[in-house]
């Protein structure tokens, strides 16, 4: 007799409710449709420049965060974009691109975060990269079938590609599909290199097996380039240009050692240097390459090429001080309080003075003029023997037979157009070199690189001292 079975005790998986992979999916194909890239919306332009613009969204999917990345080439502007016709204009720009790739491959990297672009000729792409490597086989092969699922589901006009294995193997499986043909892009990681594969005539037998023509094929051209690359750049020393500040010393007043700016990088900029030796085109019976001989000799390579591959975020010494002297502008303290002078002059609290009863104007005015016995002289951080240098040289007309005088013209920077006159600079503001606002601006970014803001405000106040003297006595200012 067989027992009834309550239907409660049977366990009932409820498939209304939305999985982890299908929400993985479905979020694909939202983050496509946002980008508009679809076949029906997606827009062609006839000229690119070699600037990538990337789009990134991150995506969480068993754990795993992946970044779901867009890449395209900058359109070069003032170009009207054009419409795709039909999946065969969309098919023969990605065939277009493998063709030169394979015919172009000479040229060095093109600038793109991945190297598909080089690879596969691709001005467009997108990119799903995890943020651990994908090792696990089950994993990839979900991925990969979520990403064939949201391709068909959107129409993606775009080549889809999923970075697998290590970070550092560079291997990826990209997919692109229309309505007549799924196009693979398919790249392996070899351990080890084959034997036949280690030379050109084994290259040569490998490629010619693959295109099994029936009849006698003419003689293959060939290019090859040999890449030598150096990355432990550093090794290296790196001769550090100094900021001297010599120009302080009260030994001698040296203009060259003042107006010598800081410049050049505090370390090493360079990243790695490729070095390649390259044979643009040859016929396969030109060089003979094989495991027991070659005649493929980097000395002998008809062009060299050299790439430098610069590092990010360089600090570069002209830039910080010119960014020091940008910085004042969000200054907020006042040039009495930087040098001391509220306090010297009895004014660290004006609205005291002000409230005070009786009120004594004599006593502030006193104090202003330094009449007062109780004020002490001032005295800036900068001392007298450099002070006096440092002015002379801003102002040379102050003393008889100087040193540094103003040259006898002042000219600015002008540019020769083609058959007219010549025009001045008008796309920066600058002023004329070796005059008053040169000499002021140099001398003041050089005591700000020294000696901080106090030297700056020191010398600031000298300055507007002596310009209030020649506007009150009505002396020329030249320069």
């Amino acid at each position: 007799m067989n027992e009834e079975i309550d239907e409660y005790d049977i366990y009932h998986q409820d498939f209304t409710t939305v999985s982890e992979w299908e929400v993985f999916v479905a979020r694909l194909e939202e983050v496509i449709n946002e980008w508009h890239l679809s076949k029906s919306v997606l827009k062609r332009f006839p000229e690119y420049t070699k600037k990538w613009i990337t789009k990134s969204e991150e995506i969480k999917f068993r754990g795993i965060q992946f970044t779901f990345s867009y890449h395209m080439l900058e359109p070069v502007k003032n170009t009207n974009d054009v419409e795709y016709t039909d999946d065969q204009s969309l098919l023969s720009e990605l065939q277009k691109g493998l063709w030169e790739s394979a015919s172009k491959f000479m040229e060095d990297v093109d600038g793109s975060p991945f190297p598909v672009s080089n690879w596969f000729g691709l001005k467009r792409y997108l990119m799903l990269c995890s943020s651990s490597p994908l090792v696990d086989g089950s994993i990839i092969k979900i991925v990969m079938s979520s990403v064939n699922i949201a391709f068909g589901n959107v129409d993606c006009s775009v080549p889809l590609f999923v970075k697998i294995r290590e970070h550092w193997q560079n291997v990826y499986l990209g997919v692109y599909e229309d309505n007549d043909y799924k196009t693979s892009f398919d790249t392996i990681h070899l351990k080890r290199i084959s034997n036949h594969c280690s030379h050109l005539n084994g290259l040569m037998s490998l490629f010619k097996s693959k295109i099994a023509s029936p009849i006698a094929l003419d003689a293959v051209l060939i290019s090859a380039k040999l890449c030598y690359e150096l990355k432990d750049s550093d090794t290296f020393s790196w001769k550090q240009r100094n900021n001297s500040n010599e120009f302080l010393s009260i030994d001698g007043f040296d203009v060259k050692k003042l107006i010598e700016l800081p410049f050049g990088a505090e370390k090493n900029p360079i990243h790695s240097a490729c070095l390649n030796a390259i044979w643009p085109q040859f016929r396969e019976s030109a060089i003979v390459d094989s495991s027991t001989f070659s005649d493929i000799d980097p000395i002998m390579a008809p062009t060299w090429t050299i790439t430098l591959k610069l590092r990010n975020n360089i600090q570069c010494q002209l830039s910080e001080i010119i960014d020091k002297m940008m910085s004042l502008l969000d200054e907020r303290n006042l040039l009495m309080d930087i040098l001391g002078l509220s306090k010297s002059l009895g004014l660290v609290n004006p609205l005291h003075k002000i409230t005070e009863a009786p009120i004594t104007i004599s006593k502030l005015v006193k104090a202003a003029i330094g009449q007062n016995t109780s004020v002490t002289e001032f005295k800036g951080p900068i001392t007298d023997d450099l002070l006096m240098p440092l002015l002379y040289y801003v102002f040379p007309d102050a003393i008889e037979n100087s040193n540094f005088p103003y040259p006898d013209r002042l000219d600015l920077e002008s540019k020769q157009s083609e058959g007219s006159e010549s025009k001045l600079c008008s796309y920066i503001k600058t002023s004329p070199e070796d005059g008053l606002v040169w000499r002021l601006s140099v001398t003041a970014i050089r005591l700000l690189d020294a000696g901080g803001l106090p030297y700056l405000a020191h010398f600031w106040y000298e300055f507007v001292q002596e310009l209030q003297y020649r506007w009150e006595h009505r002396i020329l200012l030249p320069g």
